[in-house]
């Protein structure tokens, strides 16, 4: 029997191939949950679907009601929610002093308030469950320090800060509410934005000798997703002990790239 077996789990942020939400998915998948998968791009849910036996439901993050009715979809269709996984996010990168308003409203929008969409809809689903897990994927940069990327860490650490609040309040009703911390993580598109040696001046400040994967998420989703989790208001570092040192500078990045800083 798998870990899973009998839950109902949606995991908003699966649209790309080869992302976290769609690793995270299939490995609940694998053992025995009942997936919906969610995000912007029904095309791209769809053809994770048909190739996983999720179920793909559109839903942006950053629409309170848009997130209220994709659980109520879910409810409908499947009778419960369990577990509630929100992967969805974006980048920016940048001199903090270029930072524009557009930036900062789309860290907010999607990161920060669809945070708490996902999360208000999450605890309503899982109080009439009588319980569940709630997990948030972050970023270790919301704890230790990275150049050029401001807004992103802001929104980022005020998730996690809000996670354990939700953890703190509605734990009586059996709620558990987690983060997942990522360091870099390869993933299919990786390679384009970053080369083999930007990868390795990375990799060369985590203990374990390399930097995140897909899957090393999705085997702490899963730990967190499952009833024997006995743990609330976590964070969850995934970096093979990036913590422990530091990112790399911008001016090392750029060296390893043999770009002008």
């Amino acid at each position: 029997m798998g870990r899973l077996s009998g839950k109902v789990a949606i995991v908003m942020g699966a649209t790309r191939e080869g992302n976290m939400g769609q690793a995270i998915a299939r490995r609940f998948i694998e053992e025995g949950a009942t997936v919906v998968v969610s995000g912007r791009s029904l095309a791209g849910l769809q053809a994770f679907a048909s190739i996983s036996g999720a179920t793909p439901i559109a839903a942006d993050v950053s629409n309170r009601d848009a997130v209220f009715d994709l659980f109520r979809q879910i409810q409908e269709q499947f009778g419960r929610v369990d577990i509630a996984l929100n992967a969805a996010a974006t980048g920016q990168y940048g001199p903090f002093e270029d930072m524009t308003e557009a930036e900062i409203d789309e860290m907010l929008a999607i990161i920060f308030k669809g945070g708490i969409w996902f999360m208000q809809a999450a605890v309503a689903a899982l109080r009439a469950a009588g319980g569940g897990a709630i997990i948030n994927v972050s970023s270790a940069v919301a704890d230790i320090m990275f150049e050029n990327h401001v807004a992103y860490m802001g929104a980022k650490a005020g998730l996690n800060h809000m996670t354990r609040a939700i953890a703190n309040e509605f734990g009586k009703f059996g709620i558990r509410a987690n983060i997942i911390s990522p360091g870099l993580t390869d993933t299919p598109m990786l390679g384009g934005a970053f080369s083999k040696a930007m990868i390795d001046r990375f990799a060369q400040e985590y203990p374990l000798g390399r930097i995140t994967t897909v899957d090393d998420i999705a085997n702490a989703a899963l730990f967190a997703a499952e009833e024997g989790c006995f743990m609330t208001g976590q964070t969850f570092h995934v970096t093979g002990g990036l913590t422990l040192r530091r990112n790399p500078t911008a001016a090392e990045i750029h060296a390893a790239a043999k770009t002008p800083l």
